[in-house]
């Protein structure tokens, strides 16, 4: 590594002629795969919108057909439809024909044949404008009856001329020349059982091409038939086609045309030269084929498609489209960077040569190995390959610095480590009331973490834990979760009792108790020696001895504070509160400077009565300040308190549930405020910079109804919710809290899922946690034994 180089090469004709290779090598690559990308792409591009298109056809054919049977599967229950009409008598089902018509343009006519000869059509004029012409009729006529049935033993043809509203406009007579018995499609359709459509034919009134959807009426010599015009088909195809250039055929397996686009054919012409090959592969099955074929000396692109039908007869679409075409707009484009890229190159080749420096590769070398010391990729930190002698040393320098770097880094990362579990053991240490919480919830984060990073559910793809950065930044965050709580003072978070302070103010009270009885003991004596009875004087004594014991043991009872306080219970302590007792020693000596500002200003103090309980104004401490802009800018939203604690003995007996007053809920709550507060004030590196974000959360629901700053689902990241489950479950599983007993697996679990019912935790982390198996592995670590019970996990999934 330390040989030294005795020699020195000139590399910038080297790099200059190098670059030009490979940029000409790229160029002439590059056009070539364009033009090769850009040929698939435009024939990918041309069959797709050419399936497309098939597509849009097939299911317009398949549609026409289902509608035209639909109409004559509902003229088919019509027992109107059999009767034949004379001259001037409407038709009953009149109305009915026309506004079918009416509401599908693609029919020419409605009509009904008997084997008789009798006919009745309903023809709409507005199919075609040649229909007027053919007719001599007026614009306002729209409608065209034509009757034929046998008049005084001649057959008869009658036309009727109908306006919009079905009034007669004119009626003409002529001798009937029409027999529909003759029809093709009458004899095909009376010698089928069901709808029959026949194939394209030339109709002698509109001189163009359509086909006839017909059936025979059951139990009868009648046959109904729809003649639809393909004129409305032709333009349907038109619609679907984007380029002047595309040909489109819908046709026969025999090669007779229904519908084309772009291509004048004349009557029964099937010479057009695809059309042989066309109908060759047609007759080889192929449901779906793309081919490119000859056609007139001009390639074309072809895509051929069988058409769904629900009839035996096949029909087959063709698109075609010269394949010039396709390739044209691409081409143009590949020319204009070929030339382009040309002159670039041309004026790029001296700039080249000149603007290369012997400098430029190791310095890029270098620049490389700095960028793994700021990433801090120490042990990839190598030395360059150089015969420039600076280049080398400073190479060496650089390996030499990581080294220092990275054993500095190590002895930081330790320490800092090392200071964070000082911070979160001295937080167990300092109450009870947590226990081991700080210590516990890292380990069950990192479990469930892991577990979330390794799922397949869709829900965690986005979240992986992989690197030595993301484990170490989630780990702190778990560490210091609750850094906050050194600020909360013991008492609040020990409050065992409802009277509990620095210690159970209960004791007072049970002194008061003492002191009345005392007094009433006192009294009974005075009035013995007064001349009092006795007997009775004992007896009153006993009963009131009897009733201070019972109220005592009310207010020790709720003191207490297991059970839910009702408004009556409320009512008996205020009212045993009123109870009297004299005090005969000044209670505002003694004090400090605190409880000094909080008293009255009193006169001299006497003797007197007082309450058994009360709430004094010495009893409030006011909150000393509240920093609105702080508390807003951190978009906290918890409803402060407007006092710091309040300590009225009746106010705290009668909290109805829990030990704690709303000040010192508050107080209990903020321990996540300062959590935020001090971690956001931390200048974490970038690899650690959501630690707030993950510690500062986990008192939050998914539904906005947490705290401190009611955030939802959607304002918290993965692992900020895994968090809200490791710390409710160490919580209900923990066996080192005084106020509670641990709870069973199954019943920490089972709370688990109301939480998730009630939106507090997230349902496909709880999931995850019991699918993935973290809950057992914890429980086998930190649980006792008689702790873990069997847990049926399928009833929470």
């Amino acid at each position: 590594m330390n040989k030294k180089n005795n020699y020195f090469i000139k590399i910038r004709p080297t790099i200059s002629l190098l670059l030009i290779f490979l940029i000409t090598s790229v160029v002439i690559t590059t056009l070539s795969l364009q033009y090769y990308f850009s040929k698939d792409l435009a024939f990918n591009a041309t069959k797709d919108r050419f399936k497309e298109m098939s597509e849009k056809i097939d299911q317009k054919v398949e549609s026409l057909d289902k509608r035209n049977n639909d109409i004559i599967s509902i003229f088919e229950i019509y027992n109107e439809v059999k009767i034949t009409p004379k001259k001037n008598i409407r038709h009953p089902l009149l109305p009915l024909l026309t506004t079918t018509l009416n509401n599908n343009s693609h029919i020419y006519a409605l009509y009904v044949g008997n084997k008789n000869g009798n006919f009745y059509e309903v023809i709409n004029l507005d199919i075609h404008d040649s229909l007027r012409k053919k007719y001599k009729v007026k614009d306002d006529v729209k409608w065209l009856v034509v009757k034929i049935y046998e008049e005084n033993k001649v057959r008869v043809q009658y036309e009727e001329f109908l306006n919009s509203k079905l009034k007669q406009v004119e009626i003409r007579k002529t001798n009937a020349i029409y027999n529909p018995a003759v029809r093709p499609w009458f004899k095909e359709a009376i010698n089928s059982s069901g709808i029959i459509k026949t194939k394209p034919y030339m109709y002698t009134n509109l001189e163009e091409k359509g086909i006839t959807y017909a059936k025979v009426i059951k139990n009868s010599n009648l046959v109904f038939g729809i003649d639809v015009s393909l004129d409305s088909m032709n333009k349907y195809l038109e619609k679907q086609t984007e380029s002047s250039f595309d040909k489109i055929f819908l046709y026969k397996q025999n090669g007779e045309v229904s519908s084309c686009v772009n291509y004048k054919m004349e009557e029964n012409e099937v010479s057009f030269l695809p059309y042989k090959q066309i109908i060759e592969k047609s007759k080889k099955k192929l449901i779906k084929h793309d081919f490119m074929m000859k056609i007139e000396n001009k390639d074309y692109f072809v895509y051929l498609t069988q058409v769904n039908s629900i009839y035996k007869s096949k029909d087959y679409l063709a698109i075609l489209t010269p394949t010039d075409n396709i390739m044209q707009p691409y081409l143009e484009k590949i020319y204009s960077s070929f030339f382009i890229t040309l002159a670039i190159l041309t004026f790029t080749i001296p700039l080249i040569y000149y603007s290369t420096r012997i400098l430029s590769v190791p310095v890029h070398n270098l620049v490389k190995e700095n960028a793994k010391i700021s990433k801090r990729d120490f042990k990839n930190v190598g030395v360059i390959n150089t015969n420039i002698k600076e280049f080398h040393e400073l190479s060496l320098s650089l390996v030499n610095m990581s080294k220092s770097i990275k054993n500095y880094q190590d002895k930081q990362v330790e320490l800092m480590d090392s200071f964070i579990k000082l911070i979160a053991s001295a937080i167990d240490a300092k109450s009870d009331y947590t226990g081991g919480h700080c210590k516990r919830v890292p380990v069950l984060t990192k479990l469930l973490a892991q577990a979330a990073s390794n799922s397949n559910e869709s829900i965690f793809k986005d979240f992986k834990l992989e690197t030595k950065d993301e484990k170490r930044e989630l780990s702190i965050a778990a560490w210091l979760h609750d850094c906050g709580k050194v600020t909360t003072p013991e008492y609040v978070i020990d409050k065992s009792t409802k009277l509990e302070t620095i210690y159970n103010r209960i004791h007072e009270v049970r002194t008061r108790f003492e002191v009345i009885y005392r007094d009433k003991t006192i009294e009974m004596y005075k009035n013995i020696l007064n001349g009092s009875s006795k007997d009775e004087e004992e007896k009153r004594l006993q009963n009131e001895y009897k009733k201070l014991q019972e109220e005592f043991e009310k207010i020790a009872q709720a003191n207490i504070g297991t059970e839910f306080m009702a408004q009556k219970d409320i009512e008996e302590i205020q009212e045993i509160g009123t109870r009297k007792w004299t005090k005969y020693f000044d209670d505002t000596i003694g004090l400090s400077e605190e409880e000094k500002q909080r008293l009255d200003k009193k006169e001299e103090f006497k003797p007197k009565e007082v309450n058994l309980l009360s709430d004094k104004k010495e009893h409030i401490i006011k909150r000393p300040h509240f920093d609105k802009k702080t508390y807003e800018k951190y978009k906290f939203k918890m409803d402060v308190p407007k006092d710091l604690y309040n300590h009225g003995e009746i106010y705290n007996l009668c909290i109805k549930k829990g030990t704690l007053t709303k000040e010192e809920r508050f107080k209990i709550n903020e321990h996540m405020i300062m959590s935020i507060i001090m971690l956001e004030q931390l200048p974490f590196p970038k690899n650690l910079k959501r630690v707030p974000e993950y510690a500062g959360a986990h008192h939050e629901t998914l539904i906005g109804t947490g705290y401190p700053r009611k955030l939802t689902k959607e304002q918290m990241s993965i692992p900020a919710r895994i968090m809200a489950v490791a710390d409710i479950f160490e919580a209900l599983t923990a066996c080192d809290r005084p106020y509670k007993k641990a709870k069973t697996l199954s019943e920490s679990i089972k709370i688990l899922s109301f939480m998730v019912k009630d939106k507090h935790i997230d349902e496909d982390i709880f999931k995850l946690f019991l699918t993935s198996g973290v809950y057992k592995e914890y429980a086998q670590k930190f649980l006792k034994v008689e702790q873990i019970d069997e847990v049926d996990i399928s009833l929470y999934m």
